[in-house]
């Protein structure tokens, strides 16, 4: 039974479109999108997108580093905000790689304006793709 967030274990649920399984995690793997992927420049956001991925599982990854803010409160912003991005939309494209990289004008925006520069940057280089094939 899961209560608030909390399983029966007494951990916290995690959520079943961003588990471990959900994410890049190896270096190879990010240089693999940043080299044979694309790459998109939105407003408050930059997007690499591989596809299709080697494993055919759509996995994310956050690079945020403190380059973009030494504080940790707001790098969890932007991870948070971006989380949610990918957790809306993945189920709208086929399977892919991506990473997300904030630009410093994330710091102002509001939940809906990120989700409208991801969603049309990752459509944008889906369409790109897709011309391309």
């Amino acid at each position: 039974m899961v209560v608030a967030g909390v399983n029966a274990a007494g951990k916290k649920a995690s959520h079943s479109s961003f588990g471990k399984d959900a994410r890049l995690h190896f270096q190879s793997q990010f240089t693999e999108v940043r080299s044979k992927g694309c790459s998109q420049a939105g407003q408050y956001c930059v997007v690499n997108i591989l596809m299709p991925p080697p494993d055919a599982k759509p996995r994310a990854a956050f690079s945020i580093s403190k380059r973009y803010s030494k504080l940790a409160v707001v790098r969890n912003r932007a991870r948070r905000l971006f989380r949610e991005v990918y957790m809306r939309v993945h189920g709208d494209f086929p399977a892919f790689w991506i990473i997300f990289v904030p630009r410093k004008r994330i710091q102002c925006a509001t939940m809906d304006d990120v989700m409208q520069d991801a969603y049309a940057v990752i459509r944008k280089i889906l369409c790109a793709y897709d011309a391309q094939n």
